[in-house]
């Protein structure tokens, strides 16, 4: 009995497996632009008038060394929404960088979110208001898949 797949089973595994080409990629990619373009939206219209952050404050108000801190992220978020935006742009268009800049894009998100997470969390900003910062979290989701999907991209690009 032969164990080695035909190339039609070969050819349907690498369809729905979700590789840089497939359409999970391509929609996870799409995804993540429009994750960025509203980021870069958000963060130039918060950074024009900083001071107040737009989401649910802990019981006793933003401290201002808070808000220090919360502006300092969003000028970070805003670089990284630019780049995100360029890494999408090199994804479609197929460049030789696009892996590269992607992890470094989606690297900055996860570290980003993990602060401003442990940051919101240890203020006492989710005592109160959980639902409303759990829904924040969900436009991310598939951030967090296309972080791990590009870093094994990556290594099997690479061979590594």
């Amino acid at each position: 009995m032969n164990s080695t797949p035909t190339h039609e089973a070969t050819a349907l595994q690498d369809a729905t497996r979700p590789g840089p080409e497939s359409i999970w990629g391509k929609l996870l990619v799409a995804w993540y632009g429009l994750y960025q373009a509203g980021h870069l939206i958000f963060n130039s219209l918060y950074l024009l008038h900083p001071g107040r952050p737009p989401f649910p404050p802990p019981a006793g108000g933003w401290l201002p060394q808070t808000v220090h801190f919360l502006n300092g992220m969003a000028v970070t978020d805003l670089v990284n929404a630019v780049l995100g935006l360029v890494f999408v742009y090199g994804y479609f268009a197929r460049a030789s960088w696009r892996l590269w800049l992607g992890t470094l894009s989606l690297t900055i998100s996860i570290y980003a979110a993990s602060v401003f997470t442990y940051g919101t969390i240890a203020m006492g900003a989710w005592t109160g208001h959980l639902q409303g910062y759990l829904w924040l979290y969900v436009p991310f989701m598939p951030v967090i898949v296309l972080f791990l999907l590009v870093g094994g991209w990556s290594v099997h690009r690479t061979g590594n």
